[in-house]
């Protein structure tokens, strides 16, 4: 199956000299003081911390699975949640999160938390989470849609919370496609009261493994401060349903910090990640690295960051999956 690999607006020239690893560039994702989880949460391990909300950044009142779904798709009654997630191992020291952060009040699982994401102080998360599947980012597919081999999950690229913030205008969103008969993917965005930002349908057909899909030219820019929250549903069998498995997200546009925009200015992918990591810019901590991974199959380093990333927010399932696009 042909692939096309992740491309940003990185340079080449930027993307090769990041592949010289030291120490002093480890991509570590730091969640911010007292972020708080959401009071709710159901299913799944526990979460590593590689990310870092901002700072007095409050969060949605109605968390995801809940109530926005608008004209997307309303899923089924009594529609199963997921399987349990995957983790339970120790997440070494991938993530810390900030003073104050308090953990999840009702959360299965227990693993040791890491240090690679650091989420910004007073960033809070959903407080009510409703629904089935998609609260906890995770969405199984039945044995009759998904393929006989690889992960048959569809899975958020999220932190615990399935919160995070980003500092571009049209950023780019992950999930983990499992595979499945769906030739398009319906994907929706949506601000913090429902109403609709942009919708698009994306065409998945055998596209299996991690997805980068970033808001194209012609969506409207986020505003920065403003909550969104966004859905990707796979149309199986052609078609959205009660049962159509979906995954979503909430995402918030911040201004860089001094030390993100001073990593931006340099143009090195890999002291960008870095970062956006510590100062628990999610979205494109995630994203950078992927393009620097995608770039660098072979590189040890980039690769070893990658799988700790993944790893320290209950990814390791899907830390050898392969890098698509879809645009």
């Amino acid at each position: 199956m042909k692939r096309r690999y992740l491309v940003s607006a990185l340079s080449v020239t930027a993307l090769l000299t990041s592949s010289i690893w030291t120490s002093a560039y480890a991509v570590k994702f730091t969640p911010p003081a007292t972020n708080s989880a959401p009071s709710q949460a159901t299913g799944g391990a526990s979460r590593g911390n590689l990310f870092t909300p901002p700072a007095r950044n409050s969060a949605p009142s109605q968390a995801t699975g809940g109530a926005s779904r608008g004209n997307l798709f309303t899923p089924a009654q009594g529609n199963s949640a997921p399987k349990q997630a995957s983790g339970g191992a120790s997440r070494g020291n991938l993530f810390t999160p900030a003073k104050g952060n308090s953990t999840p009040q009702q959360a299965s699982g227990g693993a040791s938390r890491g240090n690679l994401f650091t989420p910004a102080k007073g960033n809070s998360a959903p407080q009510q989470a409703n629904g089935g599947a998609s609260r906890v980012g995770i969405y199984y597919l039945n044995p009759s849609t998904a393929g006989a081999s690889g992960s048959a999950a569809l899975i958020a690229l999220l932190p615990q919370s399935f919160y995070g913030t980003t500092v571009s205008e049209r950023p780019t969103i992950m999930v983990h496609l499992p595979a499945s008969n769906a030739e398009e993917a319906v994907f929706s965005l949506k601000d913090e009261s429902g109403n609709m930002h942009y919708t698009t349908t994306i065409p998945v057909a055998k596209k299996v493994g991690v997805v980068a899909f970033k808001l194209p030219a012609n969506a409207p820019n986020l505003a920065v401060g403003k909550k969104y929250q966004w859905f990707l549903a796979l149309k199986v069998n052609g078609q959205l349903s009660p049962s159509t498995p979906y995954v979503d997200g909430w995402i918030q546009r911040i201004y860089p910090s001094a030390d993100v925009a001073t990593a931006m200015q340099q143009k090195d992918a890999l002291k960008q990640a870095t970062a956006f990591g510590a100062n628990g810019v999610w979205y494109d901590c995630l994203a950078t690295l992927a393009t620097l991974q995608a770039a660098q199959p072979n590189n040890p380093s980039i690769t070893k960051q990658w799988e700790e990333l993944l790893s320290s927010v209950n990814l390791k399932e899907i830390v050898k999956a392969p890098l698509v696009s879809v645009n």
